[in-house]
């Protein structure tokens, strides 16, 4: 079944869970590692209660539950659209993987081995004191939680909404402390000095995101000052963050029609 490819951002369609499901299950009846695909969620039953702020959620039995869940991940990416975010956790015997594309569709993977099987059990990756790479996880971090949050506000779901967007502010001063880091060629500092505490003061002027419309403009802000602290890291570093934009417009149109009601 041949389905359009996505560049950019752009809330997906109604429905767009419904219509994806079909070709998920194709994608895996093609993967001879993947002993069984079920639905779960808003997504599974006889009865689907998706509505357009709702995720895909599947689990899948496998022997290679790491190597399996990420070519699964790569398939739907260039099936649909690029990916802007993703979350992991877990290890060889259970592994989970959050993924958020840029045409804004989401899904959450889980793969783990047949019950009873004897997984060995190690962590999902290595740490990396890489600078560089510090950067590029912390952007993807900082996306993450940032989508989960707009979502959360999209739902009315206040106290887990502010409880991300609040994380936004610590990625913004993680982001100076890489900078400082950078610059000063340590990692311990002794004592604060003002040109790096001034990184922290415009965080002083974040809305307050304890309501819906208030974590939607905190997003905003949060987001605007990372940029900014990026560029102060590299002119040059390309962060397209297009899809996250516009899905702070659909959830505060969302919040418009439902204080009109």
């Amino acid at each position: 079944m041949a389905t359009t490819r996505t560049t950019g951002g752009g809330y997906p369609g109604k429905d767009w869970q419904l219509q994806t499901v079909p070709e998920l299950q194709e994608m895996a009846s093609c993967d001879s590692r993947i002993r069984e695909l079920r639905l779960h969620g808003s997504a599974g039953g006889d009865r689907p209660r998706t509505d357009q702020w709702s995720d895909i959620d599947l689990s899948i039995t496998t022997d290679e539950p790491i190597s399996v869940a990420e070519d699964f991940a790569r398939e739907i990416s260039a099936r649909y659209s690029p990916v802007f975010a993703t979350s992991r956790s877990g290890n060889s015997a259970h592994y989970t993987l959050r993924l958020v594309l840029s045409d804004l569709r989401r899904f959450d993977i889980t793969a783990e081995g047949p019950t009873g099987s004897a997984v060995p059990s190690g962590p999902t990756h290595e740490a990396r004191d890489d600078p560089a790479r510090a950067v590029t996880d912390l952007i993807n971090e900082f996306r993450f939680d940032a989508v989960l949050a707009a979502i959360k506000a999209a739902r009315q779901d206040v106290l887990i909404g502010a409880h991300m967007t609040l994380q936004l502010a610590r990625h913004v001063l993680v982001a100076a402390m890489l900078l400082r880091d950078r610059d000063t060629g340590t990692s311990h500092h002794r004592f604060g000095d003002s040109r790096w505490n001034a990184w922290a003061s415009p965080l002083a002027a974040a809305p307050t995101p304890y309501t819906p419309g208030g974590v939607t403009a905190a997003v905003r802000f949060y987001l605007d000052v990372f940029e900014e602290t990026l560029s102060e890291w590299d002119m040059e570093l390309h962060t397209d963050n297009w899809s996250l934009r516009s899905l702070l417009d659909a959830v505060d149109e969302e919040l418009m029609k439902h204080q009109s009601r």
